[in-house]
């Protein structure tokens, strides 16, 4: 006597095992790189803050020395050798004798809500600091010492900027 139905294989996958399978992997990708990208741009924007933090606290520190805070050249024509993370630069953008504006971006926080990254010629998220605020983003609603007038009524980043490899005299890179 013959079977009616033939014996099935137990060897290999179906076709629709397989498609349901690259459909939950299809699934699975799409939640996580969204998630992926944007904590890595969290860490970059966490790495800006501490380079502005550990630049602002030099030049606050050379500051309070000589009685009034210098620019990104004069810091760095004292001896002071600083570094930034990869894909950071920043650039104090006005000094005072009493108080002075640190400005930086990283390629990876992001692009600017404001636009007023253009004021030192970059399209990327900028976070400033200064003798009297701490480290913030600047938002159309607070543009933190980006919106006081500089003494001479520029914003300019052609004191000099810091990046991974040092400092370097000029405004930033175009």
């Amino acid at each position: 006597m013959t079977p009616l139905h033939r014996p099935r294989r137990d060897s290999g996958f179906t076709l629709v095992e397989l498609l349901v399978v690259m459909v939950v992997i299809g699934v699975l990708a799409a939640i996580a790189v969204p998630v992926l990208l944007h904590q890595r741009q969290k860490a970059q924007e966490t790495a800006l803050r501490a380079d502005l933090r550990n630049i602002a606290t030099q030049v606050h520190a050379k500051g309070l020395a000589d009685g009034t805070y210098p620019t990104a050249t004069a810091l760095d024509g004292a001896g002071v050798s600083l570094r930034t993370s990869p894909t950071v630069r920043a650039s104090v953008v006005w000094t005072t004798a009493t108080d002075f504006c640190l400005a930086g971006t990283s390629s990876g926080a992001g692009p600017d809500p404001t636009g007023y990254g253009r004021a030192v010629n970059v399209t990327t998220r900028i976070f400033v600091v200064s003798a009297k605020r701490p480290v913030t983003p600047v938002t159309t609603g607070d543009l933190g010492c980006l919106g006081t007038v500089a003494p001479d009524g520029v914003l300019s980043d052609a004191y000099g900027y810091w990046d991974e490899t040092g400092f370097h005299s000029g405004a930033f890179p175009r």
